[in-house]
């Protein structure tokens, strides 16, 4: 039997590219997906997505499930994963958007309702779900964090990369004392950033200041009201650069310096992670981490159609993704080069 692996071959690409060479509105070039379709053509191969949905005349679904939705004061970037999962999805597939927070019934609302399931999960907290979803027989991929089930498929971002980018970044720029304001300690990713900026810090020779280190949540209200408690510290103990565990996070702690007429990034700069739109926009623009949420959601869609269509290989599939340093206005640097725009 042909398989998309044979078309990949023939086409002389990769077999992901070549799945999404038969979704309707996918990203990869015009010339590359002819050159797919070709190939498929010569060989005789038929997507099975696709002859489930002509044969059935139904729509499939597959259930996109968050750590949490709805939440108050929550950042925009949700709808960066869900724009960009919809794109790429085939004419007969839709979505369900959920929060795994809100399902109380998994056998009425998810089991034999669903054909697929990619869930982005920010805490182990999800791993009874996740088991849920295997038990079901759900096709699954788990995304944003590193999964520990070995009958997932995983994509998550390498955040110690792009940490260990800004902090050297940071250095170079004149910076030595640190401060930050994190997420939430229940998620994970709050941990593999301040893990990683441990390590950084210690690499470059910079201090992080114990009273400029807080926990809170990855919303705007909670940046703001962190850097008022370090900006209302005498001036001798503030840090000259605090590193936000979000760009949420930032957008209030700079909020929270514009109320106490302290200058960004004159007085204290700060900087983000996510480059989520607003970081562009904002005054000062937001220096920040690219977090690659849509190229996850990209890789885990293509990832979780691999696995409906049986032409995934054997075994769990592990994809990193590494985050890029973007460079703005709220950085003070001393040198003007260091700055991109």
């Amino acid at each position: 039997m042909v398989t998309i692996n044979d078309v990949a071959r023939q086409a002389g690409v990769s077999r992901s590219t070549a799945s999404r060479a038969f979704v309707d509105n996918s990203s990869i070039k015009p010339e590359t997906k002819k050159k797919v379709l070709q190939a498929a053509t010569n060989l005789g191969y038929s997507p099975n997505i696709n002859a489930r949905g002509l044969v059935q005349h139904k729509h499939f679904m597959i259930g996109v499930f968050f750590t949490r939705l709805h939440e108050t004061d929550t950042s925009t970037y949700f709808s960066n994963i869900i724009t960009t999962l919809n794109s790429q999805l085939p004419t007969d597939y839709v979505l369900s958007v959920q929060g795994i927070n809100q399902v109380k019934d998994f056998d009425q609302t998810i089991r034999n309702r669903i054909d697929g399931a990619i869930v982005f999960s920010q805490t182990k907290e999800d791993d009874e779900f996740i088991q849920k979803l295997i038990d079901a027989n759900i096709k699954t991929v788990v995304a944003l964090r590193k999964a520990d089930q070995p009958e997932v498929d995983n994509v998550y971002p390498d955040d110690a990369i792009g940490i260990n980018a800004m902090v050297k970044y940071l250095h170079d720029a004149g910076h030595r004392k640190v401060g930050f304001i994190n997420g939430p300690t229940d998620y994970a990713s709050p941990h593999v950033r301040h893990d990683a900026l441990v390590k950084a810090a210690d690499q470059y020779g910079m201090q992080i200041l114990k009273n400029a280190s807080k926990w809170g949540h990855f919303k705007l209200s909670s940046g703001e009201e962190l850097m008022s408690a370090i900006i209302e510290q005498p001036r001798n103990q503030w840090p000259s650069v605090v590193l936000c565990g979000s760009d949420d996070i930032a957008m209030g702690a700079i909020k929270a310096c514009h109320q106490h007429n302290v200058h960004v990034p004159k007085d204290i700069s700060i900087v983000g992670f996510d480059d989520i739109p607003y970081a562009r926009v904002m005054t000062p623009s937001l220096t920040t981490i690219s977090n690659p949420l849509a190229m996850m959601a990209k890789q885990g869609i293509s990832l979780l159609f691999d696995r409906i269509n049986n032409q995934a290989p054997m075994g769990k599939q592990t994809l990193t993704i590494s985050p890029q340093l973007v460079r703005r206005s709220s950085v003070l640097v001393k040198d003007a080069e260091l700055v991109d725009d």
